[in-house]
């Protein structure tokens, strides 16, 4: 009988030993937000115009331009 207590005290203490020797989590630094750069088109400036057949007319704000 004796043996037995033995025996399960010393089962729950390596039990116990276990549980707290879990490997530790590693926080990686965040990482930085992706920059969208927008840059001045070069040439005049232009514009669109979406016509109701689908189709995009793109053109000089100089020479507007319309759908028919």
């Amino acid at each position: 009988m004796q043996n037995l207590l033995l025996l399960l005290i010393a089962a729950s203490s390596s039990s116990l030993c276990a549980c707290t020797a879990q490997p530790v989590a590693h926080v990686e630094p965040a990482r930085p937000a992706p920059t969208i750069v927008v840059r001045k088109p070069r040439g005049e400036p232009g514009d669109f115009v979406l016509c109701k057949d689908g189709r995009v007319l793109v053109f000089p704000a100089a020479h507007p331009q319309t759908c028919s």
